[in-house]
């Protein structure tokens, strides 16, 4: 089937701007080489994009013989993104259009307080920060924000968990009423997956799972160099498939999930039955730092079993690779050691036993340059919807 002239426009747009944000600063005829386009169709959409403000003619490039050709290049500056982590640990980074992060502050929510709360707070966090960076809203593209999920299945334990409240309210509803411009709102894992495919390992395959281990467990499936959704946007809970069967009880009502053995809050549950120094997963770390025995004894339990999660989606997907991010995975290489070790032996194809396993370096940022970086795919490439107050 053909598509309209309306979608083509649309893809060519968005494969020149794609071009230019990987390659740099292209003349007219060198993106009319490279994507194959016409020169005047080229010139048609470029000419568009100057007059929106996305792109620039920022001088003139070098040539051997003839007339100097304009290069084009991203206007960096014609708008600016929030990107936001909602956790324990969170961030909010200011980004220009090129994804150059301008401002970041740490900032530390309870997520337990749940969306409506959280909202009120963040609201007024941005909007300082953009009165404090003389930011007026109608230079503002969008908000994107990572949290930690939001309308799932809940059982008893959900008044003990950190997503307390999230269970039951649509925080996307509840998150673009609190702001002039338009949200984007996803949950972290699939943020953290995002930004692994803009700026991190993920480059290099189009065909991975990246999987989130933090205060929760997630993940998020690349195929065919975007990130799969599924029909209702739910696709990617790791922490959810069940692992053991009557297993330990779990805040959404299950028995067994995988993320009450390979999250932080799991690992500080069972240090907490042997150690009563243990706090939180800094007091973890500082007893794995100092040699506790036990302490080791668990983070490499803890891998083990998020090695045969691990097996399991090599098993169901054969991915290029799979990509571990997150706190645990950051801190502790142990854990990756012993998932790496315990999903090898439990891949049942020869071949696919060779599916690297790679420990992100994108940092603790991660979350929240997934999200910004989606919001200006978004809006640079017309999918952003038009929400301001002037």
């Amino acid at each position: 089937m053909r598509g309209t002239p309306s979608l083509i426009r649309k893809i060519n747009r968005s494969n020149i701007i794609g071009l230019i944000q990987k390659r740099g600063s292209l003349s007219r005829s060198e993106i009319s080489r490279i994507s194959g386009l016409s020169l005047p169709s080229v010139s048609r959409i470029i000419d568009s994009l100057i007059q929106e403000g996305i792109l620039k003619e920022i001088g003139k490039g070098k040539s051997l013989r003839g007339k100097k050709p304009l290069l084009i290049d991203i206007n960096s500056d014609h708008q600016y993104v929030f990107g936001v982590e909602i956790s324990r640990k969170g961030q909010i980074i200011l980004c220009n259009l090129t994804g150059k992060v301008l401002r970041r502050e740490q900032y530390f929510p309870d997520p337990s307080q749940g969306p409506l709360s959280i909202a009120n707070q963040l609201s007024k966090k941005i909007t300082q920060l953009s009165h404090s960076l003389n930011l007026l809203p109608n230079k503002i593209a969008g908000v994107g924000i990572g949290t930690p999920g939001f309308l799932f299945k809940a059982g008893p334990l959900i008044s003990q968990s950190p997503f307390f409240g999230w269970n039951s309210i649509n925080a996307v509803e509840i998150f673009e009423k609190s702001f002039p411009y338009p949200v984007i709102v996803e949950n972290v894992a699939k943020a953290s997956a995002i930004a692994e495919k803009m700026y991190g390992y993920g480059k290099q395959f189009d065909n991975f799972f990246y999987i989130f281990t933090d205060w929760g467990v997630g993940g998020g499936f690349f195929t065919g160099g975007a990130l799969y959704r599924g029909i209702n946007g739910n696709a990617g809970e790791f922490g959810h498939t069940i692992i053991e069967q009557n297993g330990v009880p779990c805040y959404c009502g299950n028995l067994g999930c995988l993320e009450q053995y390979t999250s932080t809050d799991a690992i500080v549950r069972e240090a907490r039955s042997f150690n009563k120094n243990i706090k939180d997963f800094d007091s973890v770390m500082n007893a794995f730092q100092l040699g506790d025995s036990k302490i080791i004894a668990l983070i490499e339990k803890s891998g083990e079993i998020l090695g045969k999660g691990v097996a399991n989606i090599i098993n169901l997907l054969n991915p290029e690779a799979i990509i571990i991010g997150g706190e645990i995975a950051r801190k502790c290489p142990i854990y990756i050691q012993s998932a790496i070790e315990q999903a090898r032996g439990a891949v049942f194809s020869l071949e696919a036993r060779k599916t690297p396993v790679i420990t992100s370096q994108l940092g603790e940022e991660a979350v929240a340059m997934g999200m910004a970086s989606d919001v200006i795919s978004r809006f640079i490439n017309g999918n952003l919807p038009i929400k301001r107050e002037e």
